[in-house]
């Protein structure tokens, strides 16, 4: 389909309402235009089952709840492959687990550093796990690994991860030419093991919005 305007603002206030958006069976043109709309992408990855690979994302394993590189304000996966069993993602939304959590963890979960996931030239060693702009909004850096070791008993971060453990995800599987595209500084996603064929071809576009560049 060719994305008009107002289809453009459409997703856009998807995206900022819900925090994620389903488009189902997208050529590769509709990927083109989405992308444009969204911003300038910043990494383009292969989500491929590795046996040898070393990186979680080439792994038939699940992957537990987390958020990607936070330069990336979006986050497109396009299906091109999917398994026969297994392979669900699931989402949720950081902000709601936030909203749960006691005023003063709230204030403590700002403190936390995690360390970062070092892909860029400018990386600095850690980021925080929840920074707020001076819009107001909330943004949310969370990866279980990546906690440092001096932080795993923090009672601020030990009552997200157990709000995150007892909530119910959103959990669905992409179809071929299905695209999902999440807001990756508010919602935490992952994905069930890959039990059946291991020829599950997604891929990956980490999209740095146009208002974020704008900002800099």
């Amino acid at each position: 389909m060719e994305y008009t305007h107002d289809h453009s603002r459409n997703l856009l206030a998807s995206l900022e309402h819900k925090g994620w958006v389903l488009l189902e069976n997208q050529t590769e043109n509709d990927l083109i235009e989405l992308i444009a709309i969204l911003g300038n992408t910043i990494l383009v990855t292969n989500v491929l089952v590795n046996p040898q690979g070393k990186a979680m994302v080439t792994s038939a394993n699940g992957l537990g709840l987390h958020t990607d590189h936070h330069n990336a304000k979006y986050i497109l996966w396009y299906c091109i492959e999917q398994t026969d069993k297994g392979g669900e993602t699931i989402l949720m939304d950081a902000e709601v687990i936030f909203n749960q959590l006691a005023s003063n963890y709230q204030a403590d979960l700002h403190k936390i550093n995690l360390f970062e996931h070092k892909i860029f030239p400018d990386d600095k060693e850690f980021h925080p796990l929840v920074s707020t702009l001076d819009n107001g909004n909330r943004v949310f850096y969370y990866s279980f690994w990546l906690v440092n070791r001096n932080e795993r008993e923090n009672e601020a971060l030990l009552s997200f991860q157990s709000f995150i453990h007892s909530s119910l995800p959103i959990k669905f599987k992409l179809k071929i030419k299905d695209i999902l595209i999440i807001d990756n500084h508010r919602m935490l996603h992952g994905r069930t093991a890959i039990e059946g064929s291991t020829n599950r071809f997604l891929k990956r576009y980490w999209i740095q919005s146009h208002k974020s560049l704008n900002n800099t």
